[in-house]
């Protein structure tokens, strides 16, 4: 990892660089630096170089002259760069896990699990540059010639990708925008900016020529100046961004201001259907471990589990103990982050919800128990508001109308699950759900690499994964051959 010394910085610490023009960026006294700062030991792990809205406008520029020449790279040439990189990540993917684990405390299971699994997503994303093609349309208005339309990179984008799923996230992003042939400017995460670097670390080691990968990032105060900078930029004609709907509607304000279009994959609210016919046991450990897993920092978490009333008492009976007999599942990612999750289970208490395991209760400044949460009314915070902890509340539905018009009864559209031993039965509910993805007999906090992954609702929209997160970075143009002599129509 490349990382640098600065004259405001500790001598013991060193410093995440901007990135740009395949170079780090040399930092001025006047330049801001700010600490990446481990929650769990309380202190900073390294520091990073915060972005300035000129530095960002140098991204910028560094990636439109990089694009005017990758840009005209074959699909062959992306897709061998990509598999280069992918070979690269595993071959440091012990040195990505352990610098997630350090910068965002997850658990180390989570943070070589994310590693591997972004492996999957990047060697999906280059097979899928086989499909890349243009069309010949059939010519309608009975004239002579030829019509066809062809695919191009949409141009400069702009990735902010989250802190959570800080490998696997990324990677997706980066490398569905550069399979399409698309220049990038990464923000990265001030919370982990050393492990989205060592991801272009690995990018630009594969291969991928300068200018092409530009990697900021910037301390919270300065967050808005930076990311407006990029996207009033003419070059920067696409932003993909991954996180919390409140951010993710700011974003998507400033990117309506400037008419760019955007990718948004935002927070979730994940219900849980567990039907009469459903496999108990099984089922009540799926909705714990979607519930628990990275301290509940995911977005596809299960938050809330919907129980028919038939097997409710059964399966609370299922479920209660293996909560109870959770230890520490993890830490949050800041101190701030772990009192979000804090206040919203006590907000809960003070409004009148019961907690069948748990409470609001801390382990360490970090880290909260594990909480199942009944009795919950409309007023409550928790309700419908991401917890970003290892807590779900718990519901009884009357019956299957009554389930599906429970878990749709949320601003969001992310991940859902239905539990059931009958597949038709199943589905039949699943169908009615309104959710991007839904999981039968499985945990709402995955996907699959090689379908479309997309949220519905307050949780965004386009689509990521193969060869549909390549289309949301290219354009379709239409190209017509008129014959010589020939005299056009009035379209309009």
């Amino acid at each position: 990892m490349v990382l640098i010394t600065h004259p405001l910085a500790p001598s013991t610490h060193k410093v995440v660089p901007l990135w740009i023009s395949g170079a780090p960026l040399a930092p001025l006294e006047s330049d801001i630096l700010f600490p990446v700062i481990s929650s769990t030991q309380d202190q900073p792990v390294h520091y990073a170089h915060s972005a300035s809205a000129s530095t960002a406008i140098a991204a910028c520029d560094s990636a439109a002259t990089a694009f005017k020449t990758w840009r005209k790279t074959s699909p062959t040439d992306r897709r061998a760069l990509l598999l280069k990189a992918a070979d690269i990540i595993e071959a440091r993917a012990k040195e990505l896990a352990a610098s997630q684990i350090a910068e965002t405390n997850c658990p180390e299971q989570f943070g070589h699990a994310n590693t591997r699994l972004s492996l999957y997503q990047i060697r999906e994303i280059a097979a899928a540059t086989s499909e890349i093609r243009g069309t010949v349309p059939q010519n309608m208005d009975a004239q002579e010639g030829l019509i066809v339309t062809i695919r191009e990179p949409i141009g400069v984008v702009l990735i902010i990708p989250p802190w959570n799923g800080a490998v696997i996230l990324p990677v997706r992003a980066m490398s569905m925008a550069l399979a399409a042939g698309c220049a990038i400017v990464v923000k990265a995460s001030e919370l982990c900016p050393q492990t989205h670097h060592l991801i272009r670390e690995c990018f630009e080691e594969a291969g991928i020529p300068k200018g092409v990968i530009n990697m900021i990032q910037a301390r919270r105060e300065d967050a808005a100046a930076v990311t407006e900078a990029i996207i009033a930029h003419k070059a920067v004609r696409k932003i993909d961004f991954i996180g919390s709907a409140a951010v993710g509607s700011r974003v998507g304000q400033l990117a309506a201001k400037y008419l760019k279009p955007i990718l948004m994959e935002l927070g979730g609210k994940g219900p849980a259907i567990v039907l009469e016919d459903a496999d108990l046991e099984q089922a009540a450990q799926l909705c714990a471990m979607g519930a628990v897993v990275d301290h509940g920092q995911v977005c596809f978490s299960t938050e809330r589990i919907i129980v028919h009333k038939a097997v409710y008492d059964k399966f609370v009976a299922i479920l209660s103990p293996i909560f109870s007999k959770m230890a520490k599942v993890g830490d949050a990612v800041t101190k701030q982050s772990a009192v979000h999750a804090y206040d919203v289970l006590k907000d809960a208490q003070d409004k009148g919800a019961k907690f069948l395991i748990g409470g609001p209760e801390y382990l360490s400044e970090t880290s909260l128990k594990p909480t199942l949460v009944t009795n919950v009314s409309r007023e409550m915070r928790i309700f419908d508001e991401e917890s970003f902890g290892p807590s779900a509340t718990i519901y009884v539905a009357e019956d299957d109308a009554d389930a599906i018009a429970k878990a749709n009864d949320s601003a969001y559209g992310l991940n859902a699950a239905v539990h059931s031993k009958s597949w038709e039965h199943a589905y039949n509910v699943a169908k009615e759900l309104e959710y991007g993805q839904v999981h039968i007999n499985s945990l709402t906090t995955q996907d699959s690499v090689g379908v479309p992954a997309r949220g519905v609702k307050g949780s965004g929209w386009g689509q990521s994964n193969s060869i549909w997160g390549i289309h949301e970075f290219s354009i379709e143009r239409t190209v017509y051959f008129h014959s010589r002599g020939s005299v056009g129509t009035l379209a309009h």
